[in-house]
């Protein structure tokens, strides 16, 4: 079973065992002392026996055999210990700055890892990211509206607001959407701003200036990310509801580059005799008709 259908399992209670551990000797705990630490007993003594919600978060996030494959966690179990998992990056592990990359870290685990048991939440956010920014369903009551006008149904199985919820939640703690309130309601917006910015140094290979083509930049974020275009997901996504043409990128794409654009982070350029990749935009008010053929990291702090 996904996050997506794990209610229990959040993003502020895997962070918090996450933040726990890594400040421990040896980043482990015994479960009993780890369980009693996160879920005292004075607040758990009205709730089911078991912890259950310490107990499905750590299910959801340790090393695992699902179908006879091995799912890659963040942590891993043994005997009576809990660890955060050692075969993660050195850097997903450092406590001066893994609690920052956690986002990036999950994201990985979750849709670049084969970790079978996460391709349902990869496509849920696949085909979120594919809708259109401008006029993207942002409540569970038009998400089920454009699932049964899309015809997806069966391909994504949102059947309830609780997967809506869980999507909601994981998409904007990584950094793939974002809510706000509107007329006293929340609405979220697909908007994969925040990943890109904080995945740009490692997409140019730490290469300040490096200037690379469009189509090379997009099958890097793919394959760091497949829910965006030419990765798996968005793939299996994009054949099931079209409208995406050839050599034009989904309108949540082309919104980040060109907020990425406007802060400074990156340069978009046009050059002669250059395939080219078209931007879409909202309106045509603008200085250029999103024709793009290169991208240029201009560094972190620009």
């Amino acid at each position: 079973m996904s996050v997506l259908k794990e209610p229990l399992a959040t993003p502020s209670r895997v962070r918090g065992i996450f933040r726990y551990l890594l400040q421990k000797k040896g980043q482990k705990e015994k479960r009993e002392v780890l369980e009693k630490i996160l879920s005292p007993d004075e607040l758990v003594k009205d709730a089911p026996p078991g912890r259950p919600m310490f107990r499905k978060t750590i299910n959801q996030i340790k090393n695992r055999i699902v179908n006879g494959v091995h799912n890659i966690g963040l942590l891993i179990e043994e005997e009576d210990e809990i660890s955060i998992n050692p075969s993660l990056p050195e850097d997903s592990r450092n406590p001066q700055i893994a609690e920052q990359l956690l986002p990036n870290t999950l994201a990985t685990l979750f849709f670049a890892s084969g970790n079978t048991d996460e391709e349902d939440f990869g496509l849920v956010c696949a085909w979120y990211l594919a809708q259109n920014i401008y006029d993207a369903p942002g409540n569970w009551e038009m998400i089920q509206n454009q699932v049964s006008k899309q015809q997806v149904g069966e391909l994504l199985r949102m059947t309830n607001s609780t997967l809506y919820g869980q999507m909601d939640d994981w998409m904007c703690y990584m950094g793939l959407a974002w809510g706000h309130a509107l007329g006293g309601k929340r609405v979220t917006v697909p908007d994969p701003t925040l990943y890109i910015k904080r995945n740009l140094k490692n997409l140019f290979n730490n290469q300040v200036g490096a200037k690379i083509i469009i189509q090379e930049f997009i099958d890097r974020l793919a394959n760091k990310c497949p829910l965006f275009e030419t990765g798996k997901f968005r793939e299996k996504i994009d054949a099931n509801i079209g409208g995406r043409q050839l050599n034009y990128l989904s309108t949540s794409t082309a919104f980040a580059l060109f907020r990425l654009r406007d802060e400074g982070y990156i340069q978009l350029k046009r050059e002669s005799d250059a395939d080219l990749m078209i931007l879409p935009k909202a309106n045509n008010q603008v200085d250029d008709d999103g024709r793009i053929s290169h991208i240029t990291w201009q560094g972190e702090n620009s």
